[in-house]
Parts: C-alpha cells; sequence; structure tokens
C-alpha cells in the first residue's frame, strides 16, 4: 500500500516540475508574501475558515482585515521614524 502512495506522489511531483507548476506556485506565493494587504487577506481567510466560519463573512472578515492592514502599517511607519529620530538624538549625545 505505502509503495504504491510513494510511486503515486513521485509520479505526480515530477509531472507537475515538468510542467512547471511548482515555479508558478512559487512565483504568485513569492508575490503574495511581498504585499502586506495580500498576506492579510489570506492569512485573515484560511484562519477564519479553519475556525468554521461561514466563508461569505470569513471572505467579508478577511477584506476588511486587508483594509485595516494599511492604516496598521502607516502606524508602524510612523512610530519606526519616531524611533529612528531618538535613536539618532541619543546617539549624537555620545
Amino acid at each position: 500500500m505505502m509503495v504504491g502512495v510513494a510511486i503515486l506522489l513521485m509520479l505526480a511531483a515530477t509531472t507537475a516540475v515538468h510542467m512547471g507548476l511548482p515555479q508558478a506556485v512559487a512565483r504568485i506565493v513569492s508575490k503574495v508574501l511581498s504585499c502586506h494587504k495580500c498576506l492579510t487577506f489570506w492569512t485573515t481567510l484560511v484562519g477564519l475558515l479553519l475556525a468554521g466560519c461561514q466563508p461569505k463573512y470569513a471572505v467579508l472578515l478577511s477584506l476588511l482585515a486587508a483594509y485595516v492592514s494599511n492604516w496598521y502599517a502607516i502606524v508602524l511607519i510612523l512610530l519606526n521614524r519616531l524611533y529612528e529620530r531618538l535613536w539618532e538624538r541619543a546617539n549624537k549625545n555620545k
């Protein structure tokens, strides 16, 4: 039984690589991981669906979370600028 599963998985993986599927998936995942809105949407969606949320509410809440992540990112940028100013001021006195 396990030998058959191993052979089927080997065939599927080799066929996928031959067709370029892993490279296409990697490009899409790379795009999602480089955008805080995209990552927030998909992470929230998957988390809510796994928690048993109804799909229509999970999608709506995920869209809302992606929008709110923009404002959170602005707060983080402002805090980073404040930190940089304080760090520069602290190092000038040394």
